[in-house]
């Protein structure tokens, strides 16, 4: 970013340093909070899902980086970011990384799956299995960017399916931003019901103001 001499994660430490890192997080919706542990929100109405990682928050640099690389398809952006995510994820505790899968149709419009350039990195850096067919879209959904967290919930009822490869395996699921958790909420649902041990959260970005879900 700076010019300075990259390093692991592909910039440099200083801008590294200088990035929106979220210090202390709710370890079921990685929302900001004063202390580690556990959010009220989340002891009354725990999600399906073991632990959520979204260790930026979405502001600037790294709501940019994520709209060139979603929108402008800049993907080498995706590369940089699914490599900062692998420094905050722990390999021993999964089995399978699972992208966030799109529908064929909007496959086609956009030309990659962003949760998918982002898992590659994360598999190869972490050596863990990238399961990319683990879980499909079932049926095209209107896109989430501007609808209200009741909207986003109906909007993904039954729109995922998950293959029988998952049973017995603990597995993270992957994608760019973690806004209302309806989209990790139903897969998580989908891997379960199929057989899955467990699932791990895993996002970039933590959003929820309104001005990140009007984008994602």
């Amino acid at each position: 970013m700076c010019g300075a001499p990259a390093g692991q994660a592909g910039i440099c430490a200083p801008c590294v340093a200088d990035l929106p890192w979220i210090a202390n997080a709710c370890r079921l919706c990685a929302r900001p909070r004063a202390a580690t542990g556990t959010c009220t929100r989340c002891r009354a109405h725990p999600p399906p899902w073991t632990r959520a990682v979204a260790p930026l928050a979405w502001s600037f640099p790294v709501d940019a980086l994520i709209s060139r690389f979603k929108y402008g398809g800049v993907l080498q952006f995706g590369a940089l970011l699914g490599r900062l995510l692998a420094q905050r994820c722990r390999a021993g505790r999964c089995d399978g990384i699972v992208p966030v899968p799109l529908h064929p149709s909007r496959l086609a419009e956009r030309g990659f799956n962003q949760a998918r350039e982002l898992a590659g990195p994360l598999a190869r850096n972490l050596a863990i299995p990238l399961l990319a067919d683990a879980c499909g879209r079932t049926r095209a959904t209107p896109p989430q960017a501007g609808l209200t967290a009741q909207q986003r919930y109906r909007n993904l009822d039954g729109a995922f399916a998950a293959s029988a490869g998952v049973r017995g395996l603990r597995l993270a699921v992957v994608d760019d931003v973690l806004t209302t958790g309806s989209t990790m909420t139903a897969m998580a649902r989908e891997l379960l019901r199929a057989g899955a041990v467990s699932v791990e959260v895993w996002a970039v970005a933590r959003g929820g103001t309104a001005q990140a879900e009007a984008k994602v």
